[in-house]
């Protein structure tokens, strides 16, 4: 409410400062009358010239100041009406500096000035021109953009000045005489001044109605420019000499009303513009602070937040460490070494070795898709679904490995979850009787390596279905496979994690890595096997926290 009574009182205000403009401007014309004579006796031709060159100078600098000032902030604006008007003000200061400098009295200025009609004309023609070109801008809206580039503003004003300089002083005949000197002024020249009073006035009706519409101070400061105009081309009517006292209030009209123009087209174009810039600063300073304060409170709960699923991830992974063997099977005729180097703080590799009766052992080893969380939950339902042991009513029955990966594919089909994930592992069944190794595969990506007493290093063959979701597809057979040992044959049992690490480099701790560094050491027990490929392995990446895979690994020897 209090917004609406500033607007309308303000609004007051402006209608009545044009009122008392336009009685000023009267009372001005009125006192001219009646001063006419005493103007005439304290007013010099010399005394005159200096005023009317002061005057001039001044208009011009404030047209050449509007073209500069749309000139130069087109780049960032690209308004239509701002860019023409600068284009008129540029052609209407140009000529009347010429105006000035051929004025009657005036030092030559390419041909002598010993007659008024050049000035007069150059005069008529720099009215005529703005008075239009300001009222076409006028029905131009004021945020109509435009992509044409300046230049084709610019090159054509210039022309248009050019053109009419030279036409105006050496063929002077081409333009009707606007004025004869000891007669004064033409029809011609009179009829002109009329049609620039018409063409501001329907300038200032449409101004004002733009006015209404936006209450625009600059729309306001433009409407007292053109006022001011029409009061100064009324009083170029009316002057019978060019040294006379109406001759001398036009002049005083127009650098008025030019002063006021550049008031309005430069805060409309920097002063407007620099305010708003500075206004979103302070409120973008505003809201920085204000948004420093939420980051920081919002920090603060994601800390607080990161911090308890932290302790949650730790707790996973002391629920999924108690799920590996924390102490392997002790036993004079085989043995069994690992290494477990998680990426993450939860792993997706899991393995283990079980003691099934006097004389098998159970040992599997198995990687998931994926890392974290997920994976983690995937290697806990591997080891609580994977049953090498099925219980009858008189006894514990062993299964085969191939038997035990069939129960978990069919078990992993009937969960949850999503079709993407899978796993792959080897699980197998050692005999310490008949030292044979009985495995089965889902489809492990990296082999196991047999590394005989002998030296021989070979493959064991580990082709077979992963662990997925198509069991409404396929039901796949897991072959059982055999192999014979001798004393002092190892197997070594890894996940790609061991052979896919980087380095700094990028370089790739490879599977012709692992196979030297087993070469090198192939006599060794399994447990300093298991501790040279550990540092062999940490020696060519560097630090544990490179790790981008789970690695596991582990060594069967058999004693």
């Amino acid at each position: 409410m209090r917004i609406e009574i500033n607007n309308i009182l303000n609004c007051q205000k402006r209608y009545f400062g044009m009122f008392v403009l336009v009685l000023c401007s009267i009372i001005l014309f009125a006192c001219a009358a009646f001063y006419e004579s005493i103007f005439d006796k304290i007013m010099s031709v010399a005394t005159y010239l200096t005023w009317h060159n002061l005057f001039e100078y001044i208009s011009s600098l404030a047209s050449f100041s509007i073209f500069i000032v749309t000139y130069y902030t087109y780049d960032g604006s690209r308004r239509l009406r701002m860019v023409i008007l600068g284009c008129v003000f540029f052609v209407m200061g140009s000529l009347d500096i010429f105006h000035t400098l051929s004025f009657m009295g005036m030092p030559d200025f390419f041909i002598p000035n010993n007659h008024s009609n050049r000035a007069t004309t150059l005069w008529i023609l720099s009215r005529v021109i703005g008075s239009a070109g300001i009222l076409i801008s006028s029905f131009i809206p004021i945020q109509q953009i435009t992509k044409i580039k300046k230049i084709f503003f610019v090159v054509p004003t210039l022309l248009t000045v050019a053109v009419l300089f030279f036409i105006v002083t050496y063929f002077p005949k081409f333009f009707p005489v606007m004025f004869v000197d000891g007669k004064g002024l033409t029809l011609a020249k009179i009829s002109l001044e009329y049609l620039v009073v018409l063409f501001m006035v329907i300038t200032f009706l449409k101004v004002v109605s733009s006015y209404r519409q936006t209450d625009s101070i600059q729309e306001y400061q433009f409407m007292l420019g053109i006022l001011l105009s029409i009061f100064s081309e009324i009083a170029f009517v009316s002057y019978a000499s060019v040294y006379d006292i109406y001759n001398y209030l036009g002049h005083i009209y127009k650098f008025l009303a030019y002063f006021i123009f550049f008031k309005s087209i430069y805060s409309y174009n920097v002063k407007i513009p620099y305010r708003e810039m500075k206004k979103a600063r302070n409120e973008l300073r505003h809201h920085s602070e204000k948004l420093n304060f939420l980051v920081k409170q919002r920090t603060k709960e994601l800390e607080d937040i990161n911090e308890m699923l932290l302790m949650d991830l730790e707790y996973a992974k002391d629920i999924q460490l108690s799920l590996l063997p924390s102490k392997m099977p002790e036993e004079i005729a085989v043995s069994f070494e690992a290494g477990y180097l998680p990426a993450d703080r939860l792993s997706g590799d899991f393995y283990n070795v079980t003691k099934l009766d006097e004389n098998n052992f159970s040992v599997y080893i198995g990687d998931v898709s994926g890392h974290g969380v997920s994976a983690a939950m995937l290697t806990i339902f591997a080891n609580q679904n994977l049953k090498p042991l099925r219980e009858t009513e008189d006894s514990v029955e062993i299964i085969s490995p191939g038997y035990a990966l069939k129960g978990l594919y069919k078990a992993f089909n009937q969960t949850n979850f999503k079709d993407e994930t899978y796993m792959v592992m080897v699980c197998g069944i050692y005999n310490t009787q008949s030292r044979c190794f009985t495995y089965a595969s889902a489809g492990i990506n990296v082999p196991p390596l047999i590394i005989k007493n002998t030296g021989e290093i070979s493959e064991m063959d580990v082709r077979g279905f992963a662990i997925c979701k198509l069991g409404e597809i396929i039901m796949p057979f897991f072959e059982d496979k055999k192999i014979q040992l001798e004393q002092g044959d190892k197997i070594l049992f890894y996940t790609d994690g061991l052979v896919e690490a980087e380095n700094l480099k990028g370089d790739k701790y490879t599977y012709d890595n692992l196979v030297d560094i087993i070469k090198t050491n192939q006599n060794m027990k399994g447990s300093s096997l298991k501790d040279a490929i550990n540092k062999d392995f940490f020696d060519y990446i560097g630090e544990n926290d490179r790790l981008k895979d789970d690695v596991t690994f582990l060594v069967m020897e058999v004693s």
